[in-house]
């Protein structure tokens, strides 16, 4: 799928105006991979030890298996997503937004984005794990079609609950 320029727009919410923001997604290089770690560190792994290092996400940029993508204003990396492919299943590994530029459609494009690459693939269901305590995170997947489906204790690196939500996006199809 070819970059997606999204234009912004202005909503209300709750009497205020609300801009979103510009932003276009595309897949990741390899000059990425640095900025795209210390955000997950930052925003994702604080207080569980960095997994996701400029290494490790050299690699998933290198598998078959993973899309890892960006969302840009201009040519500044605003947010990441990284997405893993099974058979009928993938999962939204990581997905981290900068604060300056949260609640103005940036995640959610790329989630719709990963969602759309999904479906082409032939994936019934999209499964993302959440910090039981991150309550902003699963009201946020929520909105975006998500439902929690499990919960399991001691998930992340045995301190943290994990909340297990998934989102089906395969169509029927009529077999008559």
């Amino acid at each position: 799928m070819p970059a997606v320029q999204s234009v912004g727009t202005t909503r209300i919410r709750s009497g205020l105006e609300v801009f979103t923001l510009s932003a276009t997604i595309q897949f990741a290089t390899s000059a990425d991979v640095v900025e795209i770690a210390e955000l997950s560190r930052k925003y994702i792994e604080y207080d569980l030890g960095w997994r996701y290092t400029p290494e490790r996400v050299t690699e998933l940029l290198k598998a078959a298996e993973t899309n890892v993508v960006v969302a840009r204003k201009g040519n500044r990396l605003v947010g990441f997503g990284i997405m893993t492919y099974a058979d009928q299943t993938s999962n939204l590994d990581l997905l981290a937004v900068k604060i300056r530029y949260r609640r103005r459609g940036v995640g959610k494009r790329i989630v719709t984005w990963l969602a759309e690459e999904a479906q082409t693939a032939g994936v019934l269901h999209i499964y993302v794990q959440v910090r039981k305590i991150n309550r902003g995170a699963i009201e946020f997947y929520t909105k975006c079609g998500f439902q929690i489906v499990d919960e399991l204790s001691g998930y992340y690196r045995g301190k943290e609950t994990g909340v297990v939500m998934c989102k089906s996006i395969g169509r029927m199809v009529d077999v008559r």
